[in-house]
């Protein structure tokens, strides 16, 4: 009767398949019942779940019914999400919601430990229920218990059993956590024991935790993906570098797009679709095309680092944030962007039609940025991304990259503020060289924050819609519009990032480094053809 009524709602939806989309491993959302990602657990997403029963779980889907991620959309999925509804996500940018995400999600959360039907230990450290089942509780563990411990005794990490399962426990404390899982990141292990220091707080950030989204289980494994089949698009790929411990690393190593011969593919190739992938730890990954500018000024000759790359025969440029220049370059006049992300395994795929113009006969510069601040062990970075083609003459529309960096960010200690931009589609017709009186139609926004952002916000400048808002300063979401929006050359964009200088003697200022701010959109939009700049810039 159960399944009856699940497959009878079905009709009652109109499923409409859009012709692109973006897509990361990351989890733009804690409540992984929300499959759907609409912000509320219900009936939609239980259509998702039934109609994908007994598929296995893919991990870089933008919906993935595999709601406890066992690798199998099954019963479990049904019952998890029907036993959520009516949950909303929180908007949370605290450490807490920092430990749901990159701890309990990921290694504790599953349906045979922490989470339903199983809730071992009477315990359940899924979304929404993790803070009370663990914050003031008794252990069921008899010893523990005798011992007066509580699962997270605020303020006393020493008395808290759940620290000790992930330290290792003692005598009659039962196995060390995870189990069977494999060991979590110290550093992860100390973001737990400073919260717990500062009261266990269930909002708000607390000084000292760093960034947990970039930090690699010593047990992950990263598996190279398979280049595009033959004749249908080209492999880039930043070999393996190395980042000592206590450290983070800006690396570029510049390329080009070779053919199966390795030859350099000569004149313009046309993209629609970009998958890029990478091992955690990676706090950002850009591809940027190098101008004759920036060639001639020498920037490939410039921060060459021989004792980081892993083989030998490659070549790194490292960059130096207190004098970016002689890597760096002027940006927009020695080197412009193409791609982007901040997300391992990610997906762009561009509508039908649309095409990003890349000249074959130019160098590429892959920038990767990895961080391994809290780690005691050296970090291995690494980059491939596969390109897929589309024939020039089904191109309808060039797709133009949107990167607008607002730089004004001064935010004294114990402070927060708010910078503002506007980004005119006028000025950029104009820089461009497109026709004057062309309509951008914008499909895909995201934006880019360091860990003191606190709300990224855009808005249509003519209406005022809000279009894009992201808490998440290590994976904010990316927002696909379908149908397009259409800028008219009087129009633009709005956007303004919150900072929150919370545990700094100093003032927040623009950076380069994972302890300075940005505040950036990036997106793509499309004109046809014929009204295009002849230099897509």
């Amino acid at each position: 009767m159960f399944k009856q009524l699940i497959y009878s709602t079905l009709i009652l939806f109109l499923v409409i398949g859009v012709s692109f989309s973006a897509l990361g491993h990351g989890e733009g959302s804690t409540l992984l019942e929300d499959v759907n990602k609409d912000g509320t657990v219900n009936i939609q997403d239980l259509v998702l779940v039934a109609n994908a029963l007994g598929q296995p779980g893919d991990r870089t889907a933008e919906q993935n019914p595999d709601v406890n991620r066992d690798g199998i959309v099954n019963v479990l999925d049904l019952v998890r999400v029907s036993n959520s509804f009516g949950q909303t996500e929180v908007e949370d940018n605290s450490a807490y919601h920092d430990i749901q995400d990159y701890v309990f999600d990921k290694s504790c959360a599953s349906s045979t430990c922490h989470a339903a039907p199983a809730n071992s230990a009477n315990l359940n450290l899924t979304y929404g229920t993790s803070y009370n089942d663990l914050v003031g509780r008794v252990p069921q563990n008899p010893a523990a218990a005798a011992a007066g411990m509580k699962l997270v005794d605020p303020d006393n990490p020493d008395n808290s059993f759940l620290l000790t399962k992930l330290i290792g426990p003692g005598p009659d404390q039962g196995s060390p956590m995870p189990f069977g899982g494999g060991t979590i990141h110290n550093g992860k292990i100390e973001a737990i024991r400073t919260w717990i220091e500062a009261g266990a707080p269930q909002t708000g950030r607390v000084p000292g935790i760093g960034d947990l989204a970039v930090l690699r289980d010593p047990e992950d494994v990263f598996q190279p993906p398979a280049p595009p089949p033959l004749g249908e698009g080209y492999q880039l790929h930043l070999p393996p570098f190395k980042i000592e411990p206590g450290t983070e690393r800006e690396v570029y190593y510049h390329t080009r797009i070779k053919d199966e011969n390795g030859d350099p593919v000569e004149g313009d190739i046309f993209i629609n679709r970009v998958e890029i992938f990478y091992p955690a730890g990676s706090h950002h990954f850009i591809i940027y095309r190098l101008t004759e500018e920036g060639l001639a000024k020498g920037l490939l000759e410039n921060g060459i680092i021989p004792d980081i790359a892993v083989n030998p025969g490659d070549t790194f440029r490292e960059l130096d944030t207190d004098n970016p220049d002689p890597v760096f370059g002027i940006f927009g006049g020695d080197r412009l962007f193409v791609v982007g992300t901040q997300t391992d395994d990610t997906l762009f795929q561009f509508p039908e039609g649309v095409g990003l113009r890349l000249p074959g006969d130019t160098v590429y510069d892959l920038n990767s940025h990895y961080i391994n601040l809290l780690g005691d062990e050296t970090l291995i970075g690494e980059t491939y991304v596969n390109i897929y083609t589309i024939p020039e003459e089904e191109v309808q529309y060039e797709a133009v990259e949107i990167f607008v960096s607002n730089r004004a960010i001064n935010v004294p200690p114990g402070t927060t503020r708010v910078a503002k931009l506007t980004w005119d589609v006028e000025g950029e017709l104009k820089v461009r060289g497109h026709d004057p009186t062309s309509t951008l139609n914008v499909f895909l926004l995201t934006s880019h924050m360091h860990r003191h952002g606190e709300l990224f916000e855009i808005f249509q400048k003519s209406s005022g819609e809000l279009l894009h808002r992201s808490i998440a300063y290590d994976d904010a979401p990316i927002d696909l519009f379908d149908p397009v929006l259409r800028l008219d050359p009087d129009d633009g964009l709005n956007f303004q990032c919150t900072h929150n200088n919370y545990d700094k003697d100093k003032p927040l200022t623009f950076g380069l480094t994972s302890e300075d701010e940005m505040c950036i959109i990036f997106g793509y939009y499309y004109i046809p053809t014929e009204s295009a700049g002849s230099i897509i810039r």
